[in-house]
């Protein structure tokens, strides 16, 4: 099976049932975590709907603008580039935004609630930590990580 996103080989990642291979999977879930950094941040998300909701609810443009731009300017800066990265970001925030149904599929599986102790995942219910420049979402419950996010810099500044 091909990868929905960029058309490699599917052989593992637990996305490997919506045809979406590990490497795609890694930036998945970096614009994942993306949105529930940037959603713990904006003041008007105040509910109790999920945050995958309030994900599928907004366009990726604010992606775009911030996380992939500025960590590709910022990396050619430094004198290095993670073209493959970018590429790949680049496919799968097209995939991300022209599939609203597979996204919410996974928002349901995956972040309607946290695995370990099954709280749902609303508004104040995820914390967002700094780790080395990059930052992991927990569980303000339990602590458990419910997704990381891989690129060495802060995205949404």
């Amino acid at each position: 099976m091909n990868c929905v996103v960029c058309g490699g080989k599917v052989v593992d990642g637990r996305y490997i049932e919506f045809g979406i291979c590990g490497e795609c999977e890694r930036v998945i879930d970096d614009i994942i975590a993306a949105y529930f950094e940037r959603l713990t941040r904006d003041l008007e998300i105040d509910g109790e709907a999920p945050y995958y909701i309030y994900m599928l609810s907004r366009k990726l443009k604010f992606l775009e603008q911030t996380m992939w731009w500025h960590a590709y300017d910022e990396m050619l800066q430094k004198g290095k580039s993670d073209d493959e990265y970018f590429m790949r970001l680049e496919k799968a925030i097209k995939w991300f935004d022209s599939n609203p149904d597979i996204v919410k599929k996974i928002g349901e599986k995956f972040f309607a609630k946290c695995n370990s102790c099954g709280k749902e995942l609303i508004p104040g219910s995820v914390v967002v930590e700094q780790v080395n420049g990059s930052f992991i979402v927990k569980c303000n419950s339990c602590g458990d990580v419910i997704v990381s996010c891989i690129v060495c810099k802060r995205l949404n500044e």
